[in-house]
């Protein structure tokens, strides 16, 4: 069945890869007018050279501020700062197809390039305004094509590894935790090697490694001269941060359940049906995930960083790995009848699932995520869990319910089907239904909010409103929820965060300081017991308009009365 679906793909390779390419455009397109959320804002701001003495700016080496810089030259400063990430994540699909195709053929390039412009975790990153999803990714894979070259040429040799050096230097210059990426291809080198290493070759490549680091620490240097918007001793100062011994272990690990769940489980899952002997060509995406883990989760602190866009890097390597897998266990047998009807079978369980995203669901705040973790533990899951971050994305609601139903089939029948062998096949055909319903849910919620609620479908409502309101001179907005809209129509003053880790006596001062109008797009809720419900509550409401589960009002709080946290 998989090698009829793909026979014509290998004869027609470029076809097929234009035809992926579309595809893959076809799903973001309608994502690039996502309004910018909070962290992503700062890039259009500080990239703009009239902000030069602005006291923002990219606490990373300069070729990342270069990148937008340059774009916001071409196509301005104001709009289409998503085309960035887009056209590197567009490069990305087309170079991991070429990846994978040099280490395992064709049909496991195609499959690896099909997720990875299906996956609602690629889309997500191929849309994030930074550096993280799409930028970082694309330098991982120009290098290790290049090393794969490197390996298996016959002539030009050097010309490869010289690329590779210089895409590995590249990859620094745009953050220093390309180091990772590094490290992989270096630790697939080590691997291929570890039967002909003796101590003389340790000692020489050691040396290698050394004047590497010292010569970029040079370049680094001396690209102050050459970028003059670059601090590096405002770099050094950030990445000194990270460096604590007092992390929020809760926050850790509700941004790595966070990211998980945007990758699904079909991608989490499904390398477990990898061959061992498959094993030796997949050490640098092993590699990645592994050194990945140690850098986000164990060695430093990233707690009050966005860590689940800093995990973007894990989706070249899950796809990797299960695109093998899925090759492993489908490439060989040709169709048979039971074959559809074990697809047919995971469609009817995929939409039976996929009702219970339209059955009447409970909203619960983000805080205190006491009382979300309470419904989780017990088994309280008809609830829309919100997904966001400091980098984006702009906030949206999926069902818990449905996410933990099809967790739930995926892991026992990923299990099952791993102590019996004999049953891959047909897990596996049941398993891409419920793994393309998963991140469909997942990217239309994200994209256009039919189920649940548009946010920024409200916001452009709400935005014109507080722009041809006269009354309207100022606003406070909650959540910086289209922060960046309403500081373009100049009418912005500050943000209000809710999250219990501020001083709440700080913030009710606030609350009584600026009498102003208040724009709450109330997604995520804002705790009801809370303060700052009571003193909205206090406000008249001017401007309301509701999509499903989301709600955007602006409220005149001018004459509100004054607040106490006492009486909370």
């Amino acid at each position: 069945m998989f090698e009829k679906a793909t026979s014509w793909m290998k004869e027609h390779e470029k076809t097929s890869l234009f035809f992926l390419v579309v595809i893959f455009l076809v799903i973001r397109v309608p994502g690039l007018s996502e309004p910018l959320h909070q962290d992503e804002y700062k890039w259009p701001i500080i990239a703009n050279p009239i902000n030069q003495t602005s006291d923002l700016q990219i606490p990373h080496p300069p070729l990342s501020e270069f990148i937008y810089r340059t774009a916001g030259e071409l196509v301005g400063f104001n709009i289409h700062f998503r085309l960035v990430p887009l056209l590197f994540g567009t490069l990305s699909l087309v170079l991991f197809y070429y990846v994978l195709k040099k280490r395992f053929g064709k049909q496991v390039g195609y499959v690896g390039a099909l997720l990875f412009t299906l996956s609602y975790f690629s889309i997500l990153a191929s849309l994030m305004v930074d550096t993280d999803g799409a930028v970082m990714p694309f330098f991982f894979l120009c290098m290790l094509l290049a090393y794969d070259t490197w390996r298996t040429a016959q002539t030009k040799k050097n010309m490869w590894l010289g690329l590779a050096v210089v895409f590995a230097i590249l990859g620094l210059f745009i953050k220093v935790s390309f180091v990772l990426a590094i490290g992989a291809v270096v630790a697939d080198f080590l691997w291929e090697k570890r039967k002909l290493l003796k101590t003389q070759d340790i000692i020489r490549y050691g040396g290698y490694g050394v004047g590497f680091i010292v010569g970029f620490i040079v370049l680094l240097i001396l690209s102050q001269k050459l970028f003059p918007f670059f601090s590096l001793s405002g770099s050094v100062t950030y990445w000194e941060h990270f460096a604590t011994g007092s992390r929020n272990w809760f926050q850790t690990f509700i941004q790595l359940v966070k990211a998980i769940l945007y990758a699904s489980p079909f991608l989490c899952l499904i390398p477990l049906f990898t061959p061992r002997h498959k094993l030796k060509e997949l050490v640098p995406f092993l590699s990645y995930l592994i050194f990945g883990f140690i850098f986000y989760i164990i060695l430093f602190d990233f707690s009050l960083g966005a860590l689940d866009r800093y995990l973007q890097f894990i989706i070249i390597p899950l796809c990797a790995l299960t695109a093998v897998a899925i090759v492993s266990v489908l490439g060989e047998p040709s169709a048979t009848k039971a074959d559809r009807n074990h697809i047919f079978s995971g469609t009817i369980l995929s939409l039976l699932v996929l009702c219970v995203c339209f059955l009447s669901q409970s909203v619960p705040s983000l805080y205190p995520k006491s009382a979300w973790v309470s419904r989780v533990f017990s088994l309280h899951w008809n609830f829309l869990y919100v997904f966001s971050g400091g980098s984006g994305p702009f906030p949206f609601y999926v069902s818990f319910l449905f996410m933990a139903l099809i967790w739930i089939v995926s892991l026992v029948l990923v299990v099952g089907a791993f102590f019996l062998p004999e049953w891959r096949k047909k897990t596996l055909l049941i398993l891409i239904p419920l793994g393309l319903v998963y991140n469909a849910v997942f990217a239309e919620e994200y994209l256009f909010g039919l189920i649940n609620g548009s946010a920024p479908h409200l916001l452009a409502g709400a935005v014109e409103f507080i722009k041809n309101n006269p009354d309207v001179k100022k606003v406070v907005v909650y959540n910086d929820n289209g922060g960046y809209e309403i500081q373009q129509i100049g009418k912005y003053e500050k943000r209000l965060y809710t999250s219990p880790e501020f001083d709440i006596n700080e913030k009710v001062i606030g609350l009584n300081t600026y009498k102003d109008f208040y724009f709450e797009l109330n997604i995520p809720r804002i705790d009801p017991a809370s303060v700052y419900r009571r003193y909205l509550d206090s406000c008249p409401i001017v401007y309301n308009q509701t999509d499903h589960y989301i709600s955007a009002i602006v409220y005149d709080c001018r004459k509100a009365p004054k607040i106490s946290v006492s009486i909370q």
